[in-house]
């Protein structure tokens, strides 16, 4: 059984912005518990959820000092005492999940068994770390809870972050119509050839619900994939056909969520307070979620990687992410550069 000493990983130490309170840290790679694997990391992937999770805000409260991240794909070198050493020597990636007692951006990452999966051959190392957080998020809240179908249009909001590319993917795949917002004109192109059938400009919010429902005709918008919340939602509910969803998943406005009544009763809407670290915790969903995305990157899926910076770089990669100027998922390789 392979073993690994000391390593190096990002933890931080007190809550704040990533770039001010991450740093490298040198480990003693502690006894494995029953239940767990070591994984030596090839690559991982930022996330949204990292950001809100060194400011406090995420779902799950870091214990100081803490670990971050839950999206990498590498080998396992060790396994817990009740677990099969014949995995040992398998290439894996992780499923993400509660990340308070773990954390994957580092040489090494200790993770439950249960939220292990194959790395797909077809994938390389930062395409298979960027695989799951993304496609799961869009999974169940789409296919899962909104259950997206042909003849259906979906609004997505902040539609270059990686969710919301893989919404577009998966949308699609599903027959269904993608409105896709953006702040920034520079991205409309890579929406457009994301697979998004209409690009709405959000920078100016006046008329949105509008152009939406022009859009969307009489229909209207059925399903929204919204990471904004504050009062965003105000902003398009015009837009909102009868039995509509709205999946709200993120605080990118920074500010709470507010709702007009009035507009959400007309469309007899419902809306979702979402989390896929919810659904991961169900395992016969998460295995037919597994399948699915299997399936999908064997039919040729393939996620949208921004921007891939080596380890000496890991830092700096937190600033790509509070840029927000990324279109797809920022990747971190323990291999580029070297």
């Amino acid at each position: 059984m392979r073993e690994l000493g000391r390593f190096e990983a990002l933890r931080f130490h007190r809550l704040g912005e990533p770039v001010d309170v991450l740093q490298v840290d040198c480990l003693d790679a502690a006894p494995l518990a029953d239940g767990d694997v070591r994984i030596e990391v090839a690559a991982f992937a930022l996330n949204r959820a990292d950001w809100l999770y060194t400011k406090g805000w995420h779902y799950s409260v870091p214990e100081l000092p803490s670990r971050i991240g839950s999206e990498c794909a590498g080998t396992i070198v060790a396994v817990g005492a009740d677990i099969d050493d014949s995995l040992i020597g398998k290439r894996v990636c992780t499923v993400p999940f509660d990340t308070c007692k773990y954390g994957v951006q580092g040489a090494i990452a200790d993770i439950p068994v249960e939220f292990i999966v194959p790395w797909p051959t077809e994938l390389s190392a930062e395409e298979a770390a960027a695989t799951w957080m993304q496609y799961l998020t869009a999974y169940f809240a789409l296919i899962g809870i909104a259950g997206i179908e042909a003849g259906d249009f979906l609004f997505v909001p902040a539609a270059s972050s990686s969710a919301g590319l893989a919404a577009i993917q998966l949308a699609k795949m599903r027959g269904a119509t993608v409105i896709a917002g953006t702040r920034s004109p520079s991205k409309v192109d890579p929406l457009r050839a994301a697979g998004a059938d209409h690009i709405v400009l959000t920078a100016e919010t006046a008329g949105l619900a509008k152009t939406l429902r022009n859009l969307s005709g009489e229909a209207g918008v059925r399903v929204v994939f919204d990471p904004i919340g504050g009062d965003f939602m105000q902003h398009y509910d015009g837009a909102l056909g009868r039995n509509a969803q709205i999946i709200l998943f993120g605080l990118l406005s920074g500010e709470q969520t507010r709702l007009n009544l009035v507009p959400l009763v007309r469309a007899n809407a419902v809306i979702h307070p979402y989390s896929m670290f919810n659904h991961v915790m169900d395992a016969t969903a998460l295995t037919r979620a597994i399948a699915f995305v299997e399936g999908a990157v064997k039919q040729g899926l393939r996620p949208v990687i921004d921007q891939v910076f080596g380890w000496s770089e890991a830092l700096e990669s937190y600033r790509r992410l509070d840029s927000q100027a990324q279109i797809g998922k920022i990747i971190v390789s323990m291999e580029h550069g070297k």
